[in-house]
């Protein structure tokens, strides 16, 4: 029997983050012999067939939030088609994770074979995912990401420019998601990571979005019809990448029969590549191209939640932030925020000199509790989706077989248009705990010298801190355990930059500083977050 041992704090109880219990609850995960004799978790499964999926739709946020108050941090729903049960806070989360190919399984929509791909990390179990895992994690580590920090700044710098010069207001969120993709497209694809080639790889990923939340209906003009078309190009996109990563190669062979070197093609794809050549002759034997196609486009996915947290950027940093108000857990608001970005700019600057380099975002301690408190509030993966193989118990609950159950990563899902920007929680050796995705990386933490890995790998938990008045909370952007999100440093690599730039040379306000954002099917700011920014005088 898997169990894991409560917390005293559990034994003893204890009230809920969200306030809705305060009786000792039992935390561990087990396959109890006796759990049919246990009650299945509280709430409600709706009506036949369609369950509560309507209300979903329809309520976004405060779905969430209205069942974990009223029943608990595990509750059950029918939504999608299937039962389902939703688990919040961070023991719980954890004891799920750590349950993989034991007590539950990795579960995603079916369509997920069709859009992102049947090899992709996502579907992969046991010890095939683990070994292609292994595999190709090199090529977004910490140390492979280093050297592409000066081509992100660059792009950064080039496209936060012409938001600048170009028609004000500007389209804050669409600015945003036109930036990550260039990142994506400079960094992990090759290219240059230009405007078309941006709004290109933007439209494909509109696309596969739409084509999630849609009747799998494969015709030219339905939404899953044009998603299959848009997976499709983007598979030429990445083969195109791959071979590449090979012509460049073997120019570079001692073998090459070339009479000049040729130029570099230097990219995460190439590095993909060249691992895939090498576990050929190990154990894991060879990843065919499909593979590689396959989790690239998983990685496109992942890399698309970087948009909204940049946009929450530019909507909590900007100069009339309704955060500057005050909040009741002891926030700088976003005005003060800058101001402290500002100044550690200035300090980084007059010890690395003005160029953006990766031993300059290591020494971002507060730029680095900016970036984690962003991804808190959008979390790159807000919950991720598991399969019950067996009847199992948790919190003294019985979680029947075959029961979807959704963990979710942290508490700001259920109030995303309630939340406080506080990047002070972030601060303190307190908050450098091992709450994070899991994951490598090295150097300091970021409570004590910056460092993009360990800032991606702890991901983050000031749960029991209470930094600069703080309310505890759990957050797990990137996952945790053996399915930690693959990209997290790039995406912290691109998040740090971007506020560099930011606070080195421009000022912004938004238009609407109260403007509300939707979370169904995906965050988005109602209005596009339209900004007026301009170079600081």
């Amino acid at each position: 029997m898997l169990r894991a041992e409560a917390p005293a704090s559990w034994r003893h109880g204890r009230r809920c983050h969200a306030g809705a219990w305060c009786k000792p609850k039992r935390p561990y995960v087990g396959a109890a012999a006796a759990s049919s004799e246990l009650p299945l978790p509280e709430g409600s499964l709706g009506l036949p067939v369609v369950g509560e999926t309507l209300e979903l739709i329809t309520s976004g946020d405060t779905f969430g939030t209205s069942r974990r108050e009223r029943y608990g941090d595990v509750y059950k729903t029918n939504i999608l088609g299937a039962p389902t049960v939703m688990v919040y806070g961070e023991e719980a989360v954890r004891a799920v994770l750590a349950a993989e190919d034991k007590l539950v399984a990795s579960d995603w929509p079916q369509v997920t074979t069709t859009l992102v791909g049947p090899d992709s990390l996502n579907l992969l179990t046991g010890p095939r995912h683990g070994a292609v895992k292994r595999a190709l994690s090199d090529a977004f580590a910490d140390k492979a990401l280093r050297r592409h920090v000066p081509a992100i700044a660059a792009l950064v710098q080039e496209y936060v420019a012409g938001w600048a010069t170009g028609p004000q207001p500007t389209p804050g969120f669409e600015s945003c998601q036109l930036l990550s993709q260039a990142v994506f497209d400079r960094v992990v694809l090759g290219g240059a990571g230009g405007r078309d080639r941006a709004a290109q790889l933007q439209a494909i990923m509109a696309a596969l979005q739409a084509g999630f939340n849609t009747p799998p209906l494969q015709l030219p003009f339905t939404d899953y019809g044009k998603a299959v078309a848009a997976r499709q190009e983007f598979g030429q996109l990445v083969s195109q990448s791959i071979q590449r990563s090979r012509q460049a190669a073997a120019a570079a062979s001692p073998s090459s029969s070339s009479g000049s070197p040729a130029p570099a093609f230097d990219c995460a794809m190439a590095d993909v590549v060249a691992a895939a050549a090498a576990a050929a002759s190990t154990a894991t034997g060879a990843l065919p191209d499909s593979l590689l196609v396959d989790n690239a486009t998983a990685a496109f996915f992942g890399n698309a939640s970087t948009g909204p947290s940049l946009a929450k950027a530019l909507q909590y940093l900007a100069t009339n932030s309704e955060s500057d108000a005050g909040s009741s857990d002891g926030g700088r608001g976003g005005g003060a925020a800058m101001a402290a970005l500002r100044k550690e700019q200035q300090d980084i600057m007059s010890r690395h000199g003005p160029e953006i380099t990766a031993e300059a975002l290591d020494d971002m301690l507060y730029g680095t509790a900016v970036a984690r408190e962003l991804l808190r509030i959008t979390p790159a993966v807000p919950a991720v989706f598991r399969l019950a193989l067996v009847d199992f118990e948790l919190q003294g609950r019985r979680i029947p077989q075959g029961w979807r159950v959704w963990c979710h990563l942290g508490d700001s899902v259920t109030r995303y248009n309630k939340d406080h920007f506080n990047p002070e929680r972030w601060l303190g050796s307190s908050n450098s705990s091992s709450s994070g995705g899991g994951g490598g990386g090295g150097g300091a933490t970021a409570a004590s010298a910056g460092g993009v890995a360990e800032a991606a790998a702890v991901g983050g938990c000031p749960m029991h801190s209470g930094a600069g008045g703080a309310k505890p909370e759990y957050s797990l952007p990137f996952g945790s355990g053996v399915r930690s999100c693959l990209g997290r440093n790039l995406v912290m690599s691109e998040l740090l930059v971007t506020l560099a730039v930011l606070a080195r040379g421009f000022e912004w306000e938004t238009v609407n500083p109260a403007e509300q954002w939707g979370v169904v099917p995906s965050p988005a700011p109602k209005e596009g977050l339209r900004v007026r920014l301009r170079r600081r005088a």
